[in-house]
Parts: structure tokens; C-alpha cells; sequence
């Protein structure tokens, strides 16, 4: 589906809500993200890294949003990679919004982002090493562990 054939209900939305409309969290294609960004019926941006674009284009699309006066907050629920991910991406694009974080028990996501992504009072304080900032702790994931497989050349 385009964006285009349900902006008009989309806008009416937006027209009734007392709050901005947010989206784009299910968006495959630049051109999805180009036609919410123009349409106004989107205040609020919401690609995701883990399911199109990953950092560089979810970092065009921030910088587009902005740019049009819309707000970004980036889309994610799911795994520490991609909050890890999604995390840098919101500090790169900057704005005023905020990077949703899933309250959903996981573990797996607990057990690697526990002490590399803290937040207090509302806010988080990103890493400076090298790649996403995070050191995996491997013998407190190695619960997680389903299948080891032999490396093949």
C-alpha cells in the first residue's frame, strides 16, 4: 500500500487528534517516508533501523523530517543491537523527540544492554568506544545459546 492512497484518512486523523499523529514504523521505501514527510498528516517520524533503510537511510529520513518541521523518534522493539543502533541514530539526527524503548520482559535484551544503556531521569547517556558502544557480556548471554555451527570456508 502507498501512503498516498490512505493519506486522506490519514490526514483526517490528524485533523481530529488533539496530540500529533506518528508513523512509518512499517515503511519499506524512501518514497513511503517522502510522501508522510510532504503529506503534514505525519507530526511525528517513526522509521526503524531493523526493518528498512538502517542507519544511513533512517538517518536521511530524521534529517528530512526535521527539516520539514516534523518531529523523529525513531521506531524499535526488539533485540540490544538495534536499540544500541537506534539509540546512536537519535543522538546523530538530533530534534526534540525521543527513541521508543519496548518495557516488554526480554532477556536476551536485558542481558547485553543492562549496564551500557542506563537511563536516568528520562535520559540515556550513549557510549564513546568504538562501533555501537556496547561490550557484550558473554558469559551472561551464553544462556541464550541455541546452535553453534563450525565456521565453513
Amino acid at each position: 500500500m502507498r501512503v498516498d492512497t490512505a493519506d486522506r484518512q490519514w490526514r483526517d486523523l490528524a485533523n481530529a487528534a488533539p496530540m500529533p499523529v506518528a508513523g512509518g514504523e512499517n515503511f519499506t521505501t524512501a518514497e513511503m517516508f517522502a510522501e508522510a514527510i510532504a503529506s503534514g498528516a505525519y507530526g511525528i517520524i517513526q522509521p526503524d533501523v531493523a526493518k528498512w533503510g538502517g542507519i544511513s537511510g533512517c538517518f536521511e529520513v530524521g534529517r528530512k523530517a526535521l527539516d520539514a518541521g516534523r518531529t523523529y523518534c525513531p521506531h524499535f522493539l526488539g533485540g540490544a543491537i538495534g536499540l544500541f543502533a537506534s539509540a546512536h541514530l537519535m543522538a546523530a539526527v538530533g530534534g526534540s523527540g525521543m527513541l521508543e524503548i519496548d518495557a516488554n520482559d526480554n532477556p536476551l535484551r536485558g542481558a547485553v544492554t543492562t549496564a551500557a544503556l542506563a537511563v536516568a531521569g528520562g535520559e540515556l547517556s550513549l557510549s564513546d568506544a568504538p562501533g555501537l558502544g556496547a561490550e557484550p557480556d558473554l558469559p551472561r548471554i551464553a544462556q541464550f545459546e541455541t546452535w553453534r555451527g563450525e565456521a565453513t570456508a
